[in-house]
């Protein structure tokens, strides 16, 4: 048997790591495992590193189409696939090596061997070359990420699909393609092959596009996909796959009637799923209902000793929650080795989420279900940094509490969405109002200053609210 460890991690991506990299400062014995055969988790190979890799040679390509607009003349440009995926690939390669180097830096033990439950302090570990051995932990973590959900669509199977795994590695276009999704993953996808010059069809379950963002930030990405040429049918039940002529149908129901879409090739955006299949949570009593690990506000499972974060637990998908996930599992963690109550409490108050479409899409903070809130947009059509850049669609929109003009939440579609956003959950973080955005100094001409528009609607609204209660008095 080996150790006894302190701590087992199962898994070895930005959750694993980051608890690995936490728990192994104070001291302790802890046991990193990781059953991949490449080091750095789904970030790094398989999801935001590559995908946004590729998405920025689209950008780049698209932007060239529109030199014109700004009195500049370029020469014919075309798409080389094969440069692209070779700029991926250094890349990855590049991430990959450095979350390598740092893994071998930590004071850990670092196993890449298969690993499964024997019991609740006991797993079993299987190497590639068939050894298995026992390892004992006092806590043990499960951060084992997520992997492609097919769903049972007759016909998918057969047909055959790309996936957002495979999709990364594809170096040649087909000439049209149908995803099947309107997640971020599918959004991202569908823009960055239809700018290449691809055919592009999006099929979704759901009433729209993003249907976690606010339903105007969906409606604000449908029309820009649309006014490029991508087409977009929501709401629709998928009925059956096949392949027909050599092209491969999609046969589903949209608005009460029977439509086909035929296309080279499909891409499989409906969702991942917790890779938990191999870890034999069925031994020790955990059970995953809906194919997914539940855990409490701790990140702790039905075992109190026994943690899970990141992918695994089915919730976001999201690095930097991943992230905090893993360090919070980690303090509780030291907190129960220590023989103590853990007392370190995940908070998803400044929750956020990026979709790297163009458009960029950023949304922190809980949307409301009920309202309870008051809100106020500005367009970036009318804003002039946003003008002279040439990038004239979305919003701005901050929803803030209604009796004390607290920021609770902001969504932005726009031009670098993702670096805007940072503005808002840096004063959502120290409980910044309304208020506080209008005395902030904003350097003229930039894009950052447009925050402070919707926040001086929402001011003026609630000071008048204000005068209109004292009048009563």
């Amino acid at each position: 048997m080996k150790g006894p460890y302190q701590l087992a991690i199962i898994g070895a991506g930005t959750a694993g790591f980051a608890a690995a990299s936490l728990a192994a400062k104070k001291g302790i014995k802890v046991a990193l495992i990781e059953g991949a055969e490449k080091i750095g988790g789904l970030c790094i190979l398989k999801g935001c590193m590559p995908s946004k890799t590729l998405i920025e040679s689209s950008r780049r390509f698209w932007d060239l189409q529109q030199a014109k607009t700004f009195g500049l003349k370029v020469e014919a440009i075309s798409v080389d696939m094969q440069q692209i995926q070779w700029r991926k690939r250094k890349l990855v390669e590049r991430f990959a090596k450095y979350r390598e180097e740092e893994i071998f830096s930590l004071p850990v033990d670092f196993i890449q061997a298969q690993a499964s439950f024997k019991s609740p302090n006991e797993l079993e570990i299987r190497r590639r070359d068939g050894e298995k051995q026992l390892l004992y932990a006092n806590v043990i973590l499960i951060t084992t990420g997520s992997i492609i959900d097919p769903l049972p669509i007759p016909g998918l199977i057969e047909s055959g699909f790309l996936t957002s795994d495979s999709a990364l590695e594809l170096e040649h276009l087909p000439e049209s393609l149908t995803i099947l999704g309107g997640g971020p993953v599918a959004c991202e996808f569908a823009q960055f092959f239809s700018r290449l010059g691809c055919k592009t069809t999006i099929i979704q379950r759901s009433p729209r596009l993003l249907k976690q963002f606010d339903p105007e930030v969906s409606q604000c990405l449908k029309d820009c996909f649309t006014a490029e040429g991508i087409t977009v049918f929501s709401d629709t039940q998928i009925e059956s796959v096949s392949i027909v002529n050599g092209l491969k149908k999609v046969s589903f129901f949209f608005k009460g009637k029977r439509k086909d879409v035929l296309s080279k090739e499909i891409f499989y955006a409906l969702g991942r799923k917790p890779n938990l299949k191999h870890l034999g949570l069925e031994k020790i009593g955990i059970h995953t209902d809906f194919q997914s690990l539940e855990v409490n506000d701790k990140m702790q499972t039905s075992i109190p000793h026994i943690f899970a974060a990141g992918d695994a637990t089915g919730n976001f998908g999201i690095v930097h929650i991943a992230r905090e996930e893993g360090e919070i599992a980690a303090k509780n963690a030291l907190e129960l080795l220590a023989g103590k109550e853990p007392s370190h409490v995940i908070s998803r108050r400044l929750t956020m989420e990026v979709v790297f479409t163009d458009p960029e899409i950023a949304m922190v903070g809980i949307l409301p279900r009920n309202g309870g809130m008051i809100s106020a947009k500005y367009f970036f059509q009318d804003h002039g940094k946003a003008i002279i850049e040439g990038k004239e669609h979305g919003f701005v929109k901050i929803y803030a509490e209604p009796s004390t003009g607290e920021i609770l939440c902001g969504s932005i579609i726009g031009p670098h969405a993702s670096e805007l956003i940072h503005l808002l959950s840096t004063c959502m973080y120290f409980r910044g109002k309304v208020e506080d955005l209008l005395h902030m100094p904003f350097y003229h001409p930039t894009l950052s200053e447009i925050l402070g528009y919707p926040a001086e609607e929402i001011f003026s609204v609630l000071q008048k609210q204000k005068e209109m209660n004292q009048s009563f008095v």
